[in-house]
């Protein structure tokens, strides 16, 4: 499987050039960025429902990495004396599904069935508890909120068609500071977290191509001249 480059966080804003992207519309101009692309040799409607259904917490490496993540809020809870639901009920899946509503705080924001799906929140991640605390718009509102103080981050997993029987499959993370007081701050958070982010964007393309191997069965060649 074939991957392009991740791009680097832009320094003072990037306008996205392919207007033909979903994640256009709610985040044309951003602060940080994270693309990560693989090439898989099955078909784009293929491709698309693999990943949109694909369970990260199968693979330990990912599971790691999300939960160190997920420690700083962990910590925070267990300070401020809220019941860890974690603990008391391990959660079995992590797909694009379960990112939405409570506790994680997504929104859905657009779909394009076996094309693309853009996800987005409004939080201060920089924050303990503040990924989520942002308030909750809706799609129609994403694009022109501009309180002070917040991150508008949004996350696209799309899928185009490679040739006649291949695809390629993109994940990507924008995000747009609404002040510079804000930028500061995630700047600073973004030098941590930014690491695990990239390194979870490519466990996760291995992860699936590892799938679509055990599911797709290996046809042998038959020799000439064989029965």
């Amino acid at each position: 499987m074939a991957r392009r480059p991740e791009i680097a966080p832009p320094v003072g804003g990037e306008s996205a050039l392919d207007s033909t992207l979903a994640i256009d519309q709610f985040v044309p101009c951003y602060d940080f960025v994270v693309v990560h692309a693989g090439v898989f040799p099955i078909p784009q409607e293929r491709a698309y429902r693999a990943a949109r259904d694909l369970n990260l917490l199968e693979d330990p490496v990912i599971r790691a990495l999300l939960g160190l993540r997920s420690l700083p809020q962990r910590l925070a809870d267990r300070v401020a004396g809220h019941r860890d639901a974690t603990a008391a009920a391990p959660q079995r899946k992590f797909r694009l599904e379960d990112m939405v509503g409570p506790p994680l705080g997504w929104v859905l924001l657009s779909e394009v069935p076996d094309v693309e799906i853009v996800l987005g929140q409004i939080g201060r991640p920089w924050k303990p508890v503040g990924a989520s605390e942002g308030p909750v718009v809706s799609p129609a509102a994403f694009a022109s909120f501009d309180s002070p103080g917040f991150a508008k981050i949004a996350f696209s997993l799309s899928v185009q068609p490679h040739g006649a029987t291949s695809s390629i499959l993109t994940v990507e993370t924008r995000v747009v500071l609404t002040d510079t007081a804000s930028r500061r701050r995630f700047s600073r958070y973004w030098r941590i977290v930014g690491p695990f982010i990239r390194l979870i964007d490519r466990m996760t393309l291995r992860l699936l191509a590892a799938e679509l191997r055990q599911a797709t069965p290996v046809v042998p060649s038959k020799r000439s001249g064989a029965a």
